[in-house]
């Protein structure tokens, strides 16, 4: 039965807008997904995300450009609603410091008196020139309540323990109502109180694997926690200890230059429900015996109810075996080298109950995304052997040993169209 929206409690409402704008930082520039657009559907929806703190008016500041009489428009336009400040210093590598200094302060100058709700900051090159942004988070604790923030990108962050990042340590323990942080791990001090607190934290530039432990070791609170760039392979660490995080349902680990096992086996994760791995130059033969004895050796992994694999050069035999250890699984994405074929699901060795049993009867949605060798045939093949001929609505009575549980999967995605429409 439908229901009105001034039904649905303030809690579910904050949930939704959060969903629209906590996008990937390549939908984050798109014009038709900024938050001051969402804001205006419904007088109702504004006035408890502005509650919640978890919408605002974005202004998008590209430094390297004219400083224009359009973005002095928005910012008056904004001064109705919470602030969400965009600054984007990708085209500023020609600055000196002097220079970006001088048109921080010009934007200053210009926000000061506004309430500020988030605030990222993209690829700068240095600290210095935000020390006033810094300080101001300091002084104005009623009008600038920070609840996202985020500082770095892929340029290279010069910092040191000079007034700027003392002011930046300092801005983060003023502003404990943080909801996402997302910053170089070299910039985040592993007893920062704001550690204890965050649900979500994003790391990026996280070459050494034993620092990023030391920085979410006491994230007791954290609920997903994503990791970009790990470059220094975390078998060069001496990584013996297992660190509990007991409320992270989400760990996201990104551009990893070779499998990272250790980092793995080094995290107990009793609340788990996805996994996302986008790893690149590691090796089919590495992948594929580190895949398997992880989800023999790794407890937590059989909790998982979304998996995710994108880029990884595993062979698609290992990718099923994974698979056959994953009960409660429902969501799975595959994409580029992640790859299957029917010829591969004909060959496997497959729990008694057959070919249907190559994956969780729990299992819902299975996406393919850019696999270049992945032909209709082949998913039709993977429709036709998993879905069962008992239906949804067969008493338990009809389910025997020689009859799996019916199955629940609903939709495979293939090039955009659904390959397993069912009523």
């Amino acid at each position: 039965m439908a229901r009105s929206i001034h039904e649905l409690p303030e809690e579910v409402l904050g949930m939704v807008f959060f969903e629209f704008i906590e996008q990937e930082e390549s939908q984050q520039m798109r014009q038709h997904s900024s938050p001051h657009l969402l804001i205006s559907v419904c007088r109702l929806w504004k006035e408890v995300a502005e509650a919640h703190s978890e919408i605002w008016s974005r202004i998008d500041v590209d430094f390297g450009k004219h400083f224009s009489a359009v973005i002095r428009n928005k910012i008056q336009k904004a001064k109705r609603s919470p602030l969400g400040l965009y600054i984007h210093c990708s085209h500023s590598r020609t600055y000196s410091p002097a220079a970006l200094t001088r048109d921080v302060l010009a934007l200053y100058d210009q926000i000061k008196d506004l309430r500020w709700r988030a605030l990222f900051i993209f690829d700068p090159r240095w600290l210095e020139p935000f020390q006033i942004i810094f300080q101001h988070m300091i002084d104005n604790p009623q009008t600038c309540r920070i609840t996202s923030f985020q500082l770095g990108g892929t340029s290279f962050v010069s910092y040191n323990n000079g007034v700027a990042f003392a002011l930046l340590q300092e801005a983060l323990r003023q502003h404990l109502s943080v909801t996402r942080l997302v910053m170089e791990a070299a910039l985040l001090e592993p007893s920062h109180p704001l550690l204890q607190v965050v649900p979500y934290l994003q790391l990026t530039r996280a070459h050494d694997a034993t620092n990023v432990l030391d920085c979410v070791r006491k994230a007791s609170s954290l609920r997903s926690l994503r990791l970009d760039h790990l470059w220094g392979g975390p078998e060069r660490h001496n990584l013996t200890l297992t660190y509990t995080l007991p409320k992270l349902e989400h760990l996201d680990l990104r551009v990893c230059r070779q499998f990272p096992k250790l980092l793995i086996l080094s995290l107990d994760l009793p609340s788990i429900q996805r996994l996302t791995f986008k790893v690149v130059e590691c090796k089919v033969k590495d992948g594929d015996e580190q895949l398997k004895s992880l989800f023999w050796t790794v407890p937590w992994l059989q909790q998982l109810r979304s998996l995710t694999l994108e880029e990884v050069e595993i062979p698609e035999e290992t990718i099923f075996f994974a698979l056959r250890r994953l009960p409660l699984l429902m969501d799975l994405t595959l994409t580029s080298r992640a790859r299957v074929s029917c010829k591969t699901t004909k060959t496997l060795s497959l729990p008694p109950e057959g070919r249907r049993g190559w994956m969780s009867p729990l299992l819902e949605v299975i996406t393919f995304g850019e696999c270049p060798r992945l032909s209709e045939s082949d998913v039709m093949a993977l429709v036709e052997a998993r879905v069962c001929d008992v239906p949804h609505t067969a008493p338990a009575s009809a389910i025997t040993e020689d009859q799996p549980p019916p199955s629940r999967l609903r939709k495979v995605i293939w090039q955009g169209r659904d390959m397993a429409q069912r009523g």
